[in-house]
């Protein structure tokens, strides 16, 4: 039974990369949506800068905490 705390370990680590995918798409999506006067190509750099930013941010924050509340 030593192998749980690993296992639950990748579990937070995928709940928390999904879901900071999922926030990424949103705000990608947002900021489409946000920019839609302006060229396609200077909405497509917003939105993939806006959604990468995001699911970085997030990523690192849950790896951050699930790493202090793990040990």
């Amino acid at each position: 039974m030593g192998g749980d705390g690993r296992w639950l370990k990748w579990m937070w680590v995928a709940i928390i990369l999904i879901g900071a995918l999922v926030c990424g798409c949103i705000a990608a999506g947002i900021f489409w949506l946000a920019t839609s006067a302006g060229p396609a190509g200077g909405r497509v750099k917003v939105a993939l800068a806006a959604g990468g930013v995001t699911f970085l941010g997030l990523a690192t924050l849950g790896i951050a905490i699930g790493s202090f509340v793990a040990d």
